[in-house]
């Protein structure tokens, strides 16, 4: 009993700062749904009536749609792509691996307010290289304006979203392939086993934990992002690139109606918890 009294003692100083700075501002958060607002003036108790408008608004379906879009695009580009990458580092020697697992991992470095920066120069329409390269192949009939066209402005976003997330990828599919027991691989050699043979029937199915894992990361990461959208389109063009952190943004920020914007904020509260609450099940479960 007294060193669980100690431990306690221990965590009170974290617990007490998890508080101040996480539940009192959700808290606030939450009691600020319950009131209509006029440019940070509360007019009066408005009950649920800010939920209720989220059925007709049409914004916020389009970001949760485009929320739902930048999560499916994830996982099958980067998660997809990073496992088959890790399982053919994998066979290679050492410090192979450690340089190239290092060279991928470099975007992930990179904070997304900058790759957004570097992102914008290379998809612009004038002097940017992605254009002045499909002119050099001749492919200038492909070129365009990729982030000011309603078409392919959220699949250009994610592409730089994809190649930050890509590297971190390789990275823990190859930390998980080096933990499986080199005598499966072994024995598969010694049957003729081909590659092909030995990634389908035994490392994907031996990484099935960690692609859970990076999955659901990819899920909550994808309904919180917010900085990689707003310094390239600010959800634009129109509301080809909304999301729900620049919806919420907007509302609380430029239009000044905080009971909604609070409102929108504990729905996307609540998305992430449900998703979070799964991922610790499903992995608990693993």
């Amino acid at each position: 009993m007294f060193t669980t009294r100690v431990a306690y003692l221990f965590l009170l100083p974290a617990l007490l700062l998890y508080g101040a700075f996480v539940l009192v501002p959700v808290g606030q958060v939450v009691a600020f749904s319950f009131f209509a607002w006029d440019n940070g003036v509360a007019t009066g108790f408005a009950g649920l009536d800010n939920f209720v408008r989220l059925a007709g608004d049409d914004v916020f379906w389009a970001a949760l749609g485009h929320n739902v879009i930048w999560v499916v695009l994830t996982l099958v580009f980067p998660l997809t792509a990073g496992l088959v990458l890790a399982a053919i580092l994998a066979e290679r020697s050492a410090r192979t691996i450690r340089w190239l697992g290092a060279i991928y991992f470099i975007p992930r470095t990179i904070p997304l307010v900058v790759a957004g920066i570097i992102w914008g120069w290379i998809y612009n329409p004038i002097f940017g290289l992605l254009n002045y390269a499909l002119e050099a192949v001749g492919l200038g009939g492909l070129a365009g304006a990729w982030l000011a066209d309603q078409d392919s402005a959220l699949i250009s976003l994610n592409v730089v979203g994809a190649w930050t997330f890509f590297g971190f990828c390789v990275v823990i599919y190859l930390a998980a392939i080096q933990s499986i027991d080199p005598s499966l691989y072994e024995a598969a050699d010694i049957d003729g086993a081909k590659w092909r043979h030995k990634f389908r029937h035994i490392t994907v199915p031996l990484l099935r934990g960690t692609t859970l894992f990076l999955g659901l990361y990819a899920s909550i990461e994808a309904m919180r992002f917010f900085d990689l959208v707003w310094v390239t389109t600010q959800g634009g063009p129109g509301y080809a690139t909304e999301v729900l952190t620049t919806h919420v943004y907007k509302t609380f920020f430029l239009v000044g109606d905080f009971g909604y914007a609070a409102a929108l904020s504990v729905v996307l509260l609540a998305i992430v918890l449900t998703i979070s609450a799964l991922a610790f099940s499903l992995l608990r479960a693993r």
